[in-house]
């Protein structure tokens, strides 16, 4: 595989939760991973050992240390390997035996892996809503979708389809019209928003005007601000993770300012997954699922398609991007 600058990009393998004290195996970037807990935090290995290249994930954690579970090699949390049992006690062990390991961060309740040196931070929420305690935020969903990480998010992006997959939810065929919106660089990734009526939903009324906000956080993390006339703001935002060229794990944030309780959760939820399952069936219908980088190998639009043209720009420029692209 083309190694790929974004190789140097933090990207989710998980939740915390899903993390444990034994080894699991993960998929990132056509990689197979083995992620574990220890009493320091997450640890992440490539998933292979050394001696055989047998999957690590099918060995076992005991004191801190991971065991290989063929022929027994153990690795401590930096890789090294610290013990060959079929050698005799005391014996040396190769300079050259150990795992390869990864960086690895805990944050917004995921936890985040970058397979090289990272260039950049973990993507940041707009306006710190996640640690905001006028906001509730919670990670809300995840998915495994057939596609790409960046069809993932150009579906994401656009909002010219809402009056037909997501008919009398977010949009309606009486006004199908988009208006003309300016797609501008922000913090090294992209922003735009649109101000558009529509039909009622948890904490809208209907005909009721609304701000949508988009921001491109990284090459696969995007966050949508909803912003209502009385003030009261959703924020549901999404990584995906490219776990191959046509496999994408997603996980979906919920941030807002209103109905606080947690109790609220489940209805917010519930409305969000109705719209992620419209648009699964027809991202996955989507083909080819990686379309070529070159702009004119697709008919675009240029006002309805404004952020979909300026994020396969965005995403050409990272060096080995394309076969995850749109």
């Amino acid at each position: 595989m083309e190694t790929s600058a974004l190789t140097h990009h933090w990207h989710p393998i998980a939740t915390g939760e899903q993390i444990g004290e034994q080894p699991r195996r993960f998929t990132l970037l056509g990689e197979d991973l083995v992620a574990f807990r220890t009493e320091r935090g997450v640890k992440v290995f490539l998933d292979l050992c050394i001696h055989r290249g047998v999957a690590l994930s099918l060995g076992f954690i005991e004191g801190g240390i991971l065991r290989c579970g063929y022929h027994g090699w153990a690795y401590d949390e930096t890789g090294v390997c610290v013990d060959i049992p079929s050698l005799p006690k005391g014996s040396p062990i190769p300079s050259k035996a150990r795992a390869i390991v990864y960086p690895v961060v805990e944050r917004y309740g995921l936890v985040w892996v970058a397979l090289g040196e990272p260039a950049s931070e973990i993507p940041a929420f707009p306006d710190d809503e996640w640690d905001d305690p006028r906001y509730r935020a919670i990670v809300s969903q995840q998915y495994t979708w057939r596609t790409s990480a960046g069809r993932a998010v150009e579906n994401f992006m656009d909002i010219s389809h809402f009056p037909y997959v997501h008919e009398g939810v977010l949009g309606s065929r009486d006004n199908t019209e988009v208006q003309k919106h300016e797609v501008s660089t922000r913090n090294g990734g992209l922003h735009y928003f649109l101000e558009a009526p529509e039909p009622a939903d948890l904490h809208s009324k209907p005909g009721d005007v609304v701000r949508w906000e988009y921001f491109l956080t990284g090459p696969f993390t995007i966050h949508l601000r909803k912003t209502v006339p009385s003030g009261d703001v959703t924020l549901i935002s999404m990584a995906a993770s490219p776990t191959t060229e046509t496999t994408t794990e997603m996980f979906l944030w919920i941030a807002r300012n209103h109905q606080l309780d947690p109790s609220a959760d489940a209805e917010f939820i519930d409305f969000t997954h109705g719209i992620m399952e419209q648009d699964r069936l027809v991202v996955e219908s989507q083909r080819p699922e990686k379309i070529p980088t070159d702009l004119r190998d697709e008919l675009h639009l240029k006002v309805p398609d404004a952020s979909g043209i300026a994020y396969r720009k965005y995403l050409a420029a990272i060096q080995g991007a394309a076969a995850y692209m749109p």
